[in-house]
């Protein structure tokens, strides 16, 4: 069995924490993964109602440019032995399912939603035809033993993580992410304001929001860009302590008044949601002040890479 262990602050999101306790499994500075969570735009371009806000485009692959490795995708061919394969990989290395947390007994989604969900398949135990799996929603500890037939018939694809060209981690290589994520922001405010707003104010209710709120794509994705606001000063930390300097310390307090500012609007939407009563007028108050914030982490970043990291 694979000894997988979910790293502190790693991400609730099922597929970040595993790369992320991935990483930390083989031995990387794990904690430049983080420089994925700078982004600034939280608007889905999907006709799905459903992902109308999701956390934002990254603009560089955080895993190939920083480290030089990648996951491994393979659609599911219905002539293959799911369990042959997973029993060949996992010798070498643990295995990554796509599956719909609609069959996930322990998901709050179970039998309820479907929705995109990934876990690693470490182990094999035999004996109860169980695989061994590492999910980052299965309690403190990560692990859950799920049937066999649960993965074999329901998985959607399956991953590995694949080695190519394994770079040494190097605080160059973060900064150069830093640096293309902020020379594709996107400085039209107004536009974003108007469309986060129209997205919750002019969209039905109903289609939004499912009467079950601990299902709420939106409001999920509200909680996960509220924790990339704490995550992301891991990767500016991590420069720092490799640089031996403390200049991202002005961005820190920005950053946590950006989480701040999402986990109000969660619960101006949670109200919302149960009451019908929306109050637009502090809802856009609320949004103007989201994209205010990033306006000013921009412009000290911007300061910072240009003034420091010439």
């Amino acid at each position: 069995m694979h000894k997988i262990t979910i790293p502190e602050n790693s991400s609730s999101n099922c597929y970040d924490s595993i790369v992320y306790s991935l990483l930390k499994y083989h031995g990387f500075d794990h904690e430049a993964y983080n420089i994925k969570y700078f982004y600034t735009d939280y608007l889905s371009p999907s006709e799905n109602i459903a992902y109308g806000i999701y956390r934002g485009k990254s603009h560089v692959n955080i895993l190939k440019d920083i480290y030089g490795v990648d996951l491994v995708f393979k659609d599911r061919s219905e002539p293959e032995n799911i369990f042959e394969t997973i029993s060949e990989l996992l010798p070498d290395r643990p295995v990554g399912i796509k599956i719909s947390p609609y069959h996930c007994f322990w998901s709050p989604f179970y039998r309820k939603a479907h929705y995109t969900h990934m876990l690693l398949v470490v182990g094999i135990n035999s004996r109860e035809k169980k695989y061994i799996c590492f999910d980052v929603h299965h309690g403190s500890v990560g692990y859950v033993e799920v049937d066999f037939d649960t993965i074999n018939q329901n998985h959607e694809k399956y991953f590995v993580f694949g080695f190519k060209e394994v770079k040494k981690t190097e605080p160059a290589l973060a900064m150069e992410a830093i640096r293309c994520s902020l020379d594709n922001f996107d400085d039209n405010l107004d536009r974003k304001k108007a469309g986060m707003f129209d997205y919750f104010a002019k969209n039905d209710r109903g289609a939004i929001f499912p009467k079950n709120l601990d299902t709420s794509i939106p409001l999920i994705n509200l909680t996960w860009i509220a924790e990339d606001k704490r995550h992301f000063p891991i990767a500016l930390r991590y420069i720092e302590s490799k640089t031996d300097s403390s200049v991202f310390a002005p961005i820190y307090d920005l950053l946590a008044v950006a989480g701040q500012k999402f986990l109000h609007l969660k619960t101006i939407l949670i109200k919302y949601a149960i009451s019908g009563v929306l109050g637009e007028d502090y809802l856009k108050k609320i949004i103007d002040q989201i994209f205010d914030t990033d306006a000013l982490i921009v412009a000290q970043l911007r300061n910072i890479m240009g003034d420091v990291y010439k």
